[in-house]
């Protein structure tokens, strides 16, 4: 039975191509022919039915309006170096986030204006400290129809390659309308690329900025820097030829300190002389009456043990007058210590009040000098700070510049993730069918359908055998789903249905004209199928009758 091979909508010259419905699972060596495929369906078909019955309140019998082979509209498009997938049902639409940066074309019209003075690209940098400041705002960008989740587009790069031309895979297939054409999609695509590009633009501009910011600054700070460098020569000099006109005035008051220092040297040794004098003959002293005492002690000592009483006081008397002396001697040389360090302390003083006038009159003399030198560090401190700070906030722009350039080429990067990357020798733009069985059953107006999507055929092992042995039809086991989010939006056509009126009328328009159990010719094919579903293990002989009375 003949599919539609056009879609609404498409133009003639646009290639199509047919996703196979079935592939054979690793350790399947048997072929699965069409025959198989359809008496599958038909039992999975007839397996869902709901047979009616009830026990309080009998219920009615669904019946099979049809059951169809489908393609789902889906569009291949080339784009930059990927491939982007877009729904031909209308069904999906994108928002591409991304992060909204202030407009660079001004900024970069103002720095090249301000550049022009030191003074301007000061004040500009000032204006503009926080104008990269990131702001976490986003701005978002619909991509209507294009088919962006991860897993999807890793399922369907594998499975578009297995795609095959319309003479080879469109027999017996009901193709549904596009809803959209390669006009819509060019006109999406434009829009991405025109983002896409203003995103680059950005990543440039905000390059040749940070260049054209650094390069500005680093003049200036080379001009302030030699400024530094002609002001500490001019200065140098100035305050050279100072210091030779104020030499003499210095050699002067240091010759008159120098002459000070040595009379007061002089004057000093004139009052220190006497007193080291006395302090001499003290400890002298000293050490005479000690040496008396002990001399009388041995006296004392030896008469007493001669029992010579009255020479043993004399002795004794004798030890306690040197005593006195010794004491006397001892208080008069404590005086004489007090007065050499009251000396040295009037002397260490009077050298410092030297010193404090000879630093006051050097300070005096060299006051046009020191003059000099303030002017020198006050004009240099204030090049320097003017050259930090030109680097400081440059060094804060440009950070946050390039921050907002890292953001806007992760945004970027998110383009490369819209889609898989392209196959070489490809079209432009192709339109994929991507197979599904919709069985429609009905009780009376009311209609209900069910979505076999495309499936990994599997071959009767030990589990679907147990199955068998507790009574669960092992036919279930036969077709697997293949891929999870491609089966997603294909289960989601009952609700679509629910939905769109038109859309239902035109699914059961396609069902009627591609019904398998509308042509003699297929339920041939479907008896011959479950034969060799049989054969193969996958349905009893009871199933096998009550599933072949229902195709008769």
């Amino acid at each position: 039975m003949a599919g539609n091979l056009m879609s609404e909508g498409t133009s003639l010259g646009i290639s199509q191509r047919f996703l196979p419905f079935s592939v054979l699972s690793e350790n399947r060596t048997e072929p699965f022919i069409p025959d198989m495929e359809a008496a599958a369906v038909f039992c999975l078909a007839e397996l869902d039915r709901e047979k009616g019955g009830g026990l309080l309140m009998k219920q009615p019998e669904e019946r099979v309006a049809f059951i169809a082979k489908m393609g789902y509209p889906l569009w291949l498009s080339q784009w930059s170096k990927i491939a982007l997938v877009f729904d031909g049902l209308n069904q999906t639409r994108y928002n591409l986030s991304y992060l909204a940066i202030p407009d660079v074309n001004i900024f970069m019209e103002n720095l090249k204006r301000a550049a022009r003075t030191r003074e301007t690209h000061t004040a500009f940098l000032v204006n503009c400290l926080n104008y990269f400041e990131p702001s976490g705002v986003e701005k978002g960008f619909v991509v209507n129809n294009l088919m962006r989740e991860p897993q999807f587009l890793k399922e369907f790069e594998c499975y578009h390659r297995e795609a095959a031309k319309p003479d080879q895979g469109s027999s017996s297939i009901g193709l549904l309308s596009t809803t959209i054409n390669e006009s819509s999609i060019a006109s999406e695509i434009h829009e991405l690329d025109r983002l896409y590009l203003s995103l680059r633009k950005n990543i440039e501009n905000l390059t040749r900025c940070m260049k054209l910011l650094n390069r500005t600054t680093r003049q200036y700070v080379k001009e302030l820097r030699d400024k530094v460098k002609a002001i500490k020569v001019d200065f140098g000099v100035r305050i050279s030829e100072e210091e030779q006109f104020v030499a003499p005035r210095i050699n002067k008051v240091k010759d008159d300190y120098d002459f000070q220092i040595a009379s007061l040297a002089k004057s000093f040794e004139t009052r220190h002389l006497p007193i080291q004098h006395e302090k001499t003959r003290l400890e002298k002293s000293r050490e005479h009456a000690v040496a008396r005492i002990e001399e009388c002690k041995l006296q004392t000592k030896k008469h007493a043990e001669a029992d010579k009483r009255a020479v043993e006081a004399n002795w004794k008397e004798k030890a306690n007058k040197t005593r006195k002396e010794l004491s006397e001697i001892e208080k008069q040389l404590k005086q004489t210590e007090k007065a050499l360090k009251n000396l040295e302390e009037q002397r260490t003083l009077e050298i410092f009040n030297l010193e404090e006038e000879l630093e006051t009159k050097v300070k005096e003399a060299r006051k046009s000098v020191m003059e000099l030198e303030a002017s020198r560090d006050a004009k240099i401190l204030i090049h320097n700070q003017e050259a930090e700070k030109l680097e400081k906030q440059t060094q804060q722009i440009t950070d946050q510049i390039a921050r907002t350039t890292k953001l806007q080429e992760a945004n970027v990067a998110e383009f490369e993730k819209l889609g898989f990357r392209r196959d070489l020798g490809v079209e432009e733009i192709e339109l994929y069918h991507v197979p599904f069985y919709v069985i429609c059953y009905q009780v009376e107006l009311k209609k209900r359908y069910l979505i076999l999507p495309p499936s990994v055929v599997s071959t009767v092992g030990v589990f679907t055998k147990l199955k068998g042995a507790l009574g669960m039809a092992k036919i279930k086991g036969l077709l697997v789903p293949r891929f999870k989010t491609v089966s997603s939006f294909v289960d989601a056509i009952p609700a679509f249905t629910q939905q769109n009126a038109m859309f239902e009328t035109e699914l059961r328009e396609l069902g009627v004209l591609n019904n398998i159990l509308g042509v003699d010719s297929t339920r041939i094919e479907i008896k011959n199928g479950l034969e060799r579903l049989k054969n193969e293990g996958w349905l009893s002989d009871k199933e096998f009758d009550a599933i072949e009375q229902r195709i008769r």
